[in-house]
């Protein structure tokens, strides 16, 4: 890959020095690991500060650990946290990938190694109506994990 290809389409290039904040790896157009995300509504271009191994494994793995978390978890918090939003639809990192104000999420990515635009989708989201449906099931599962019929009566005494 030729340095001409990563700054291509309005796109930059890693700042010198620039490494992963995950791995600790340098980031640079020889390794081809540099990533853009591009967020939405501002639909700004901006450096991702991990790698693009990293990238890839949160756009295979956030959707399913989102789901695993709130079906595990046993702090309402928690739990109330994780629905708050509903399920996650693009990948997001505040470290990685951070938001400037008025931004509501990832919308694409850009990858120096081949100079194409990739989808932020994660593997196995839902949108639309499929959301909506999963997002009320997430929920009638939190409102009736581990409660037993009376269980509100048992905390007055």
């Amino acid at each position: 890959m030729s340095a001409s290809s990563v700054g291509d389409n309005n796109h930059g290039m890693p700042a010198d020095g620039m490494c992963c904040l995950c791995t600790m790896e340098d980031i640079t157009v020889e390794d081809g690991n540099y990533v853009e995300y591009q967020s939405h509504p501002s639909m700004k271009w901006q450096p991702a500060q991990f790698e693009l191994c990293v990238i890839q494994q949160l756009i295979e793995t956030q959707f399913e650990q989102y789901i695993n978390l709130v079906k595990k978890t046993d702090c309402q918090a928690t739990l109330r946290r994780l629905l708050e939003k509903g399920p996650p639809i693009y990948v997001a990192d505040k470290v990685a990938l951070p938001l400037d104000d008025g931004d509501t999420h990832v919308c694409k990515l850009w990858f120096g190694a081949d100079g194409q635009e990739h989808s932020a989708k994660l593997k196995g989201a839902v949108e639309g109506e499929a959301r909506d449906k999963l997002w009320a099931e997430l929920r009638e599962f939190i409102i009736h994990e581990g409660r037993e019929e009376g269980d509100e009566d048992d905390a007055d005494t």
